[in-house]
């Protein structure tokens, strides 16, 4: 059955967890990890994380603390971050230096704004952050950076750091994708992280390799490890042993802090989420950067006001209102869309194109296929993934549908889905064809209009 215009009305919003706060102390902390990822230049929120942060260090005074940064500080879709070369993001990262030793591990999109990672890394170096990585440069045969980042602790132990990549090679800009040597995750972290944790008494992997290698890299891993997911947008928290596996959301809307207590043969994690809301204390010094940035590169089309929404939106509920956008527009019964084809939410109020360019980082054409019963059943588990499972059953970065038929159907989808159907969908049965009209981005806000 198509989506109806009453259907995508009646669709409810999510509710939301309550979150921690960052300034409430760990008993016992002899280190401290402030850890963010997949930030794609979210300036719109770093003055607020600017502002957590410093809750957690004054909370925690006295204990040593490291912020790691595990990949995806950039985002060549944000318009201001393009004209202006990410001055608002090269900011926040030597704010954050000024408070912290700051590690940062390389991901996909640390060339979106510059086209070579060995002029990423040497600008981020040039802050005096530590840049971790197990990417080679094939021009030079050498490593873009050291794999590991070691700092001393008092009583003589020592805190190790490893930076791992993705090796999902499309997802890297063309333009410097031919000067990378990208060893696949599992196999490098088999070979190397034994000998590169060997003797240190915290121990923390920054991988920015998604879910699939992380689960090969886990049992890998010392008891006591803190294992930090990245790449995928995800949020959730494994426990293995001691062991901790996390992922903490991207779009600067959450701050992970983790304590490690060593005064055991074992180390002892305890670990919060902070969310990034309105109305954090925030750092005022940056957030009248970003103002004045956002003043001398807004375009006139960007801030062009698309359509008005009663309340916030979040993330989950924007994408299942754009699944069924898409699914109103091509008269099908559902629209399948990648769940990193979306940033962030959407704000209440009138909703500019900048605004909704960073919920829907990408448009595109759309495209139609039959799907019968048993197909149906055996891709439900896969979608959606945006809730409380196990992680036997995450599939990494997923694909959001508002509503999924029993019996026989034709779904709609946007091109990313269709060309990675086996991993979005453990299928590649589904003939899609052309659906001629609207684009994803068209189709949601002629959807948001009418709300």
């Amino acid at each position: 059955m198509a989506m109806t215009r009453r259907m995508l009305l009646a669709m409810p919003g999510l509710a939301l967890a309550p979150r921690a706060r960052a300034d409430a102390p760990f008993a016992g902390a002899d280190l401290l990890i402030v850890a963010m990822a997949d930030l794609h230049s979210a300036m719109e929120r770093a003055a607020a994380v600017l502002g957590a942060v410093d809750a957690a260090l004054s909370a925690n005074r006295g204990v040593p603390a490291v912020i790691a940064i595990n990949g995806d500080v950039f985002e060549r879709g944000n318009a201001v971050a393009l004209r202006s070369g990410g001055a608002a993001d090269w900011a926040f990262l030597a704010a954050l230096r000024r408070r912290a030793p700051v590690v940062l591990n390389l991901g996909n999109h640390e060339t979106a704004l510059l086209d070579d990672m060995a002029e990423a890394v040497r600008r981020a170096e040039a802050l005096d952050l530590r840049v971790v990585s197990n990417l080679r440069d094939r021009r030079t045969g050498l490593p873009f950076a050291p794999a590991v980042a070691t700092f001393p602790l008092p009583g003589g132990r020592r805190l190790v750091l490893a930076g791992i990549a993705t090796d999902e090679a499309m997802t890297y800009r063309q333009v410097a994708r031919s000067a990378l040597d990208i060893p696949p995750p599992a196999e490098w972290a088999r070979e190397n992280l034994p000998g590169l944790l060997a003797g240190a008494e915290a121990r923390v992997v920054l991988s920015h390799a998604g879910v699939a290698a992380d689960r090969a890299i886990l049992p890998l891993l010392p008891d006591g490890t803190l294992l930090l997911g990245g790449h995928e947008h995800l949020r959730f928290h494994h426990r293995a042993g001691a062991t901790r596996y996390l992922h903490g959301g991207s779009w600067n809307r959450f701050v992970t802090l983790a304590a490690f207590g060593l005064g055991r043969e074992t180390p002892e994690l305890a670990t919060r989420e902070v969310a990034i809301e309105p109305g954090l204390a925030e750092d005022a010094a940056h957030a009248a950067l970003v103002r004045e940035v956002l003043a001398a590169q807004l375009s006139a089309a960007e801030r062009e006001v698309l359509f008005s929404l009663p309340r916030a939106m979040p993330l989950g509920e924007a994408a299942r209102r754009a699944s069924a956008a898409i699914a109103m527009a091509t008269g099908t019964a559902t629209g399948l869309i990648g769940h990193t084809t979306f940033g962030t939410g959407l704000p209440a109020g009138e909703v500019t194109r900048f605004a909704f360019d960073a919920c829907i980082r990408f448009d595109g054409p759309l495209f139609r296929a039959e799907a019968d019963a048993a197909l149906l059943a055996a891709m439900a588990p896969r979608l959606n993934q945006d809730g409380d499972l196990p992680l036997q059953d995450r599939i990494g970065d997923f694909a959001y549908a508002h509503a999924l038929p029993a019996g026989p159907s034709v779904l709609s989808a946007i091109g990313w889905v269709r060309q990675n159907a086996a991993r979005f969908l453990g299928t590649d049965a589904l003939r899609f064809e052309p659906a001629p009209g609207a684009t994803l981005k068209s189709a949601t806000i002629e959807a948001l209009r009418r709300l």
